[in-house]
């Protein structure tokens, strides 16, 4: 306890009042930790796949024994991955300024879930994650997993995953024949 106080007690008032100021931009980011240890975990894995998609282009296997995996490594896919991160950080710390500081509201409820303003920066940082990585795969194996599932999705956010209107309708309109529309006069 005596340490706390000296610890305190040397602060200039300058570092309390700074200390004060991000105490609730840390309380957030805290709450967000297991998210923001996925998204880390996803980022990783994006790499991973990424190294895998530059070698299958290259037609080089993924070894890490093998000395052509080394050499084939480059600090481009690094550098991006780098600063990926660094953007998804930023973005995620503007986000909990944004909402402990100055939009003070309560979580938002999508279906039976509530996310802060934080914890919707973060999800959005992981889909993309998510879709980086299946198509880093598609490049690879040629199949897609989440392009073929797309048909669970509702139609505005299958639109803006397919950029097509209805895909669904339009595949299920092909096996009938057309037929004349009657002019309404």
């Amino acid at each position: 306890m005596r340490s706390l106080y000296l610890f305190f007690g040397k602060l200039t008032l300058e570092k309390k009042a700074l200390l004060l100021t991000l105490t609730p931009v840390l309380t957030v980011l805290l709450n967000t930790t297991p998210m923001l240890i996925g998204l880390a975990i996803l980022i990783l894995i994006d790499l991973i796949t990424g190294i895998r998609k530059s070698l299958h282009e290259k037609n080089l296997s993924f070894n890490l024994f093998k000395a052509h995996f080394w050499r084939t490594l480059h600090s481009k896919g690094m550098r991006d991955t780098w600063r990926k991160t660094y953007e998804y950080g930023i973005g995620v710390i503007v986000f909990a300024v944004f909402e402990s500081m100055i939009f003070k509201i309560n979580p938002i409820s999508i279906g039976s879930t509530a996310f802060t303003l934080t914890e919707l920066a973060v999800v959005t940082a992981t889909l993309v994650e998510i879709y980086s990585i299946f198509e880093n795969m598609e490049a690879v194996s040629g199949n897609n997993i989440l392009k073929k599932i797309t048909f669970l999705l509702p139609a505005p956010i299958r639109k803006l995953l397919t950029g097509k209107d209805d895909e669904i309708a339009k595949d299920d309109i092909k096996d009938v024949p057309d037929k004349e529309i009657p002019d309404e006069r």
